[in-house]
């Protein structure tokens, strides 16, 4: 049995929200479709239309492999990966893209194999409609898109929050670190878990080859990631080589990698300080569920926050900030950095968002306060529950 075949595949429509011209989106649709010809045994009009999308799209290596078992498959030869298998040989790297030619030509195969049963997974398991993801409490009107990936299904999708709500517009194909996911220290080969935000573009003039037509920054680690000791640096968002239309499920050295026309999308689209959330598996809620997880009514602990400062109310504001920032040079400097945007009798917010991050070493949430009549300012603030009481453990202004 064909290796690309032991992939068991329902014939779906794909999903509407892919942007459709996109050459990643239509090459990807065309070879979902092909998978479900092979599963209803339609193999004649399989080979021919896989022939066809390998010589419009001769770097899709994935498809490629698909090609090359099907073509052995009726010649009578060993597919490709077990061919290798047995063999325990190196063939050629030629079909290899630059990017990934440290990775053993096995390994490379299996990935390709791998990438096959993600794209086709991810034409089977759409999201909800209406549905949103857990992580996501309560987003302010100056967020206006939302990146989560789910690592597990080698999938990005991209929400538009919009007056009725979020949105899925888009969803990618994507590569994620070459050791999986759960970065910890620096060169681990790891894409981190966590709530993250955008940070800057980079174009891809100013970059080598290998980040192909651009970068999306993220600000990992964050302020939890150093709490918890978690070391290294550069994790963003990009492109592949010119080479290459995809790179195997896990192959980078930590950053989340899109074809070259989905991160030019991206770089179209999002505004810096888009939040991105990376999960190993997204759970997706209704967006009242949401509103029913706050018991504990965190969103008065917020307003309890600013009146404090306002009021100048030094021992209410240390009840809320944990110990190491109650230090009175720590919160000198922090009452300094608010009172730049106005006096603190007027300080109000006018628009906030809230994150959830929940972990084996605990519970986070990540705020994000616009000061109101200061479009460009944001109180950033990470808050941590101790004992049964939400306390603020780091907080940042900014600009």
């Amino acid at each position: 049995m064909l290796l690309s075949l032991a992939v068991f595949t329902s014939c779906l429509a794909w999903s509407s929200f892919s942007h459709a011209d996109s050459e990643q989106a239509r090459a990807e649709k065309r070879l979902v479709e092909i998978l479900a010809q092979i599963e209803r045994r339609e193999i004649n009009e399989a080979f021919r239309a896989v022939t066809e999308l390998t010589e419009e799209v001769p770097n899709f290596r994935a498809a490629q492999l698909l090609y090359a078992d099907m073509l052995r498959l009726r010649t009578g030869g060993t597919p490709m990966g077990e061919q290798l298998a047995q063999a325990q040989a190196a063939p050629s790297k030629r079909n290899m893209g630059v990017a990934d030619q440290d990775i053993a030509p096995p390994e490379f195969y299996k990935g390709l194999q791998n990438e096959l049963q993600r794209r086709r997974q991810a034409a089977i398991d759409l999201p909800p409609p209406g549905m949103v993801p857990s992580n996501l409490m309560h987003l302010g009107s100056s967020v206006r898109h939302v990146i989560a990936i789910d690592t597990s299904k080698s999938r990005l999708y991209v929400f538009s929050n919009r007056p009725k709500g979020l949105e899925v517009v888009s969803n990618f194909y994507v590569t994620v670190g070459r050791n999986g996911v759960n970065k910890r220290v620096e060169g681990d080969q790891r894409t981190p878990l966590g709530v993250y935000f955008v940070g800057r573009q980079i174009p891809s003039e100013k970059l080598p080859e290998l980040y192909g037509k651009g970068a999306l920054t993220v600000n990992y680690p964050n302020d939890w990631d150093r709490a918890l000791g978690r070391t290294g640096s550069g994790i963003w968002l990009h492109g592949v080589p010119s080479d290459q239309f995809a790179r195997v499920p896990q192959a980078s050295d930590g950053c989340v990698v899109l074809s070259n026309p989905d991160i030019a999308f991206l770089m179209a689209s999002i505004d810096r300080r888009t939040p991105v959330l990376i999960t190993e598996k997204l759970h997706w809620v209704t967006p009242q569920w949401t509103m029913k997880q706050q018991p504990d009514n965190f969103k008065k602990e917020i307003d309890r926050w600013q009146a404090a400062w306002r009021q100048g109310d030094t021992h209410s504001l240390n009840t809320l900030y944990s110990a190491e920032l109650t230090a009175a040079d720590a919160l000198e400097k922090r009452r300094g950095r608010l009172a730049s945007v106005g006096p603190l009798s007027k300080l109000s917010v006018e628009d906030m968002s809230v994150y959830n991050w929940q972990e084996d070493a605990g519970e986070i949430r990540i705020v994000n306060l616009h000061v109101a009549k200061n479009a460009t300012t944001t109180v950033r603030q990470y808050w941590r529950k101790q004992g049964g009481q939400w306390k603020i453990f780091a907080e940042d202004l900014l600009s």
